[in-house]
């Protein structure tokens, strides 16, 4: 949204909660509309939403998410549009009982199935994800375009004070599932290899927490392993620690990954999906087999006794996502998508 701003394109952002997402576009100007949390009724949301976009006089939606994309379906029986849909990573099981579950796969089941009766335009951010939809999406136009951020100066972020300048200070960034591999990095730690100074922060919420806890309580490194919950100024922690740690069991291209490249932050990563696409082994980062905590404990020992080689593969990281990971790039990809599919009259 920021990068089409940048550029003149008019553009609306709907929301279906007032949360987090809302706040940021409204700290960069966006005012988002926000779907109504009272409506349940898909019918009624949907043609809710299809007057938001006649009243806009929107012709192309680009939806970000199974839900998105199905109640956009729905919209165009009142407002027709062309669509653009973007697949940011794998379908992934989701909490909740019985109930939730079953809605949840139906959920996906009309997103594929609508996705391909409007005839969308289907982005990936990964080449793998493309490779993994090629059957579901094989009658539509489809293309890889990465994610991208804005260039960033480490210098304009302050030190959180969790990350204690005399700590080798570690920082994953993700909701505490076990698909992000929190526990991988625990027992990294706890490795009598790892040096002691070394510290794990962890950024986020969800439903694996008591278990991380009593992991590292388990492991005896309770008093190194700190989970800080959310935290707004998440790019104060990516700024300032010593590696960013991704050991994900899969994962598309996390925008967190991207964030610590821009800020020459050295990454140990789980070598699958968009994460050994774009991390070069031993030239932006190091990449380590999936679920293999020794492999990883190794990692991050190698980069703690090496501080050349941290600065190394930090800066050239930095250049990589400057070079081919920016918002420019990407921005003005997904516009080459929506002139192809503008109506001629535009």
């Amino acid at each position: 949204m920021s990068g089409l701003v940048a550029q003149g394109v008019s553009t609306v952002l709907v929301l279906f909660h007032d949360g987090e997402l809302a706040a940021q576009a409204r700290r960069q100007g966006i005012e988002p509309v926000v779907l109504s949390n009272r409506n349940r009724s898909l019918l009624a949301t949907s043609r809710q939403l299809a007057q938001i976009l006649n009243q806009h006089e929107i012709h192309i939606v680009h939806a970000h998410g199974y839900k998105a994309m199905v109640f956009c379906f729905v919209a165009r029986l009142w407002h027709r549009f062309a669509m653009v849909k973007t697949e940011h990573g794998l379908p992934e099981p989701m909490a909740g009982g019985p109930i939730r579950t079953l809605r949840n796969q139906l959920y996906y089941f009309s997103d594929s199935a609508a996705t391909r009766i409007a005839h969308a335009a289907v982005c990936y951010v990964t080449e793998d994800l493309r490779t993994y939809y090629q059957h579901a999406h094989a009658s539509l136009r489809t293309i890889v375009i990465p994610n991208g951020v804005a260039n960033m100066d480490r210098r304009q972020f302050p030190r959180p004070p969790e990350m204690r300048e005399d700590w080798f200070n570690l920082l994953i960034v993700g909701r505490l599932e076990t698909v992000k591999g929190h526990h991988l990095a625990i027992e990294a730690i706890a490795a009598e290899s790892v040096p002691q100074d070394i510290h794990l922060h962890i950024v986020g919420i969800g439903p694996r927490e008591a278990e991380l806890q009593a992991l590292a309580k388990a492991r005896g490194i309770a008093n190194r392993v700190h989970i800080l919950g959310f935290r707004r100024n998440v790019y104060d922690y990516i700024a300032h620690c010593n590696i960013l740690l991704m050991p994900s069991l899969h994962e598309g291209l996390p925008y967190t990954l991207l964030e610590a490249m821009a800020l020459g932050i050295p990454i140990v990563a789980s070598r699958v999906g968009g994460l050994a696409e774009v991390v070069q082994d031993e030239r932006t980062g190091l990449l380590v087999p999936p679920q293999d905590a020794k492999a990883l404990a190794q990692a991050i020992a190698r980069l703690h006794d090496d501080p050349a080689f941290r600065s190394q593969l930090g800066d050239q990281a930095r250049r990589l996502q400057q070079a081919m990971y920016s918002l420019e790039a990407m921005t003005e990809r997904y516009l080459a998508i929506y002139w192809e599919l503008a109506p001629s009259s535009g």
